[in-house]
């Protein structure tokens, strides 16, 4: 079986890169640039191949299944966006060739999710962990009781589930880019799961301390690891702590007296988390079903004037800075 890393890397890369690729060089339909106004009913389903699950992956993949994560997200994206198509994230060992990691057709209609996948990150938790605790202690972000392998599971592939429906939403509603897919990918897995008003940060915090474990694996480097359309593992870990922190600076501002988000990045991260948010719910808008649209409208409101004021705080702090250079 691949390392952790690998997998995370080159399941999308192969099928996704080229796919990707060819679709640039002879255009596609899904290259249009206006979104249009969805207003489908597609049905997003977890479905887990029990007959189809190796015996090795059997248990990692019990205690996914029965946090019940999988399924709550599958009913917010549906109860959320008026998708024109269903999407179905299908868990199996059983995989089309070249799909290593959870990996996101083209058409966004079908997520593939490896059981196996559910058991390497189980065992790089169960690893890092006590290392962490050794070293460093567990952060005050993240209750002593949910620091352990089996919760930073289920939340750390909560967030990555969060990041291929990111995939499926941009294909199927044909959404506007100005970055990097995978950016975006994860910049949704952030509102969304952040946004979770039963769960908050939880997802997010889990996918930084997955990430880090897999980055402690893999202390040096290669080409392949800068070459790619992902960001640099051990980047993303801050960009999830960073959006964390912006979302809620005054209860987990632990994450920078403890070190996990440096002060010269704390500086950015509540307006760069106002950014992203006030972002995807513009961009979603048009796409928000009608009760969604209805019940989130505070929150989108909110959203709106958050960003004016950190906007203007950091402007302010930029000012106070240059008088101090002077």
């Amino acid at each position: 079986m691949l390392s952790l890393s690998a997998m995370m890397r080159s399941g999308r890369n192969i099928p996704f890169g080229i796919a990707a690729l060819f679709a640039a060089l002879v255009g596609t339909p899904s290259c249009s640039v206006a979104p249009a106004q969805a207003e489908g009913q597609g049905q997003v389903t977890i479905v887990y191949q029990d007959d189809r699950i190796k015996p090795e992956n059997r248990d990692a993949m019990a205690k996914i299944k029965a946090s019940g994560a999988f399924e709550r997200m599958a009913d917010r994206l549906t109860k959320a966006v008026a998708l024109p198509y269903d999407l179905e994230v299908v868990v199996t060992d059983e995989l089309p060739e070249g799909f290593d990691d959870p990996t996101t057709e083209l058409d966004g209609r079908r997520i593939y999710w490896p059981a196996a996948f559910f058991n390497a990150t189980q065992a790089v938790l169960t690893e890092f962990i006590p290392e962490v605790v050794r070293d460093k202690g567990a952060p005050k972000a993240i209750a002593p009781e949910n620091f352990t392998a089996d919760t930073l599971n289920v939340w750390g592939n909560q967030f990555i589930l969060g990041h291929e429906m990111g995939h499926a939403i941009i294909h199927q509603l044909n959404l506007p880019l100005t970055g990097l897919e995978e950016d975006s990918a994860d910049g949704f897995a952030n509102f969304f799961t952040l946004n979770d008003k039963e769960t908050g940060p939880n997802a997010a915090l889990g996918a930084a301390v997955l990430f880090d474990a897999m980055g402690s694996k893999r202390p040096n480097l290669t080409m392949e690891d800068f070459s790619i359309d992902h960001p640099v593992i051990q980047q993303r870990v801050y960009n999830f702590l960073c959006a964390v922190l912006g979302s809620d600076p005054q209860r987990l501002q632990s994450l920078v007296a403890d070190g996990y988000v440096p002060k010269t990045r704390a500086m950015l991260c509540g307006k760069e988390w106002a950014q992203l948010n006030y972002g995807w719910w513009t961009i979603l808008e048009p796409h928000l079903t009608a009760s969604y649209k209805k019940e989130t409208e505070a929150m989108r409101q909110q959203a709106r004037e958050v960003l004016a004021e950190e906007t203007k705080a950091m402007a302010a702090k930029l000012s106070e800075i240059r008088k101090q250079q002077q």
